[in-house]
């Protein structure tokens, strides 16, 4: 990227870098995210997308669901579930 526009500032480099980053992004959640953030360099832009992707990780983490045995008042043995 230095060399292609070694006659550019470095900020304008830098602009450019985050800009070609953002746009090889596959997801395109991720990559609107990405561009909403407005990020000015390549690095600031790449930790976005990395917090982005592990959030995005763990709130897709599957509900497990627990059976449990309880006894009414009547003494009749009832199976429940309950989600957490």
């Amino acid at each position: 990227m230095s060399l292609a526009y070694a006659e550019c500032p470095l900020d304008v480099r830098e602009s450019l870098a985050a800009q070609y980053f953002v746009d090889a992004i596959r997801d395109e959640d991720m990559q609107h995210s990405t561009r909403l953030m407005d990020a000015k360099d390549l690095k600031s832009s790449l930790a976005y997308s990395m917090k982005y992707e592990a959030a995005r990780s763990v709130s897709k983490t599957s509900r497990h669901v627990r059976s449990i045995e309880t006894e009414d008042h009547m003494s009749r043995v009832r199976d429940d579930k309950f989600e957490f």
